[in-house]
């Protein structure tokens, strides 16, 4: 009977367990996650207005953060199909000393939004 109950208590746990892992945050329906696989790099857009963007570059061991710039570069060209777009970084800068000065420091996600101009002039 003992057997019984210890089989039971381990099987309830173990649901309990891995029912909690399968719950997704909640996300809003203008934001998207998803993954360069030219880059590397994971990251998450949100349409904030018809031309404007929220992206959030999101960094990991091997990615440096050259390549994460540059990929922001790329992508907010691509979302905006030209070189007439404003990019203002809310956070993830790094400064030239920051690896010397901090090596074990874990640098937040590169969070930039990106405002497309529609009105260029050629």
């Amino acid at each position: 009977m003992l057997k019984i109950i210890t089989f039971f208590l381990v099987t309830l746990i173990y649901f309990n367990i891995t029912a909690c892992t399968s719950i997704d945050a909640p996300q809003t329906n203008n934001s998207i996650t998803q993954w360069d696989f030219d880059h590397q790099v994971q990251f998450i857009q949100t349409n904030l207005t018809k031309n404007s963007y929220l992206l959030e570059i999101i960094p990991n061991n091997k990615i440096n953060f050259e390549r994460l710039a540059t990929f922001l570069l790329r992508k907010s060209y691509s979302l905006c199909g030209s070189y007439h777009y404003k990019l203002e970084m809310a956070q993830g800068i790094e400064g030239f000393d920051s690896k010397r000065a901090m090596p074990s420091y874990i640098f937040p996600s590169l969070i930039a939004k990106v405002e497309c101009n529609n009105n260029q002039t050629n």
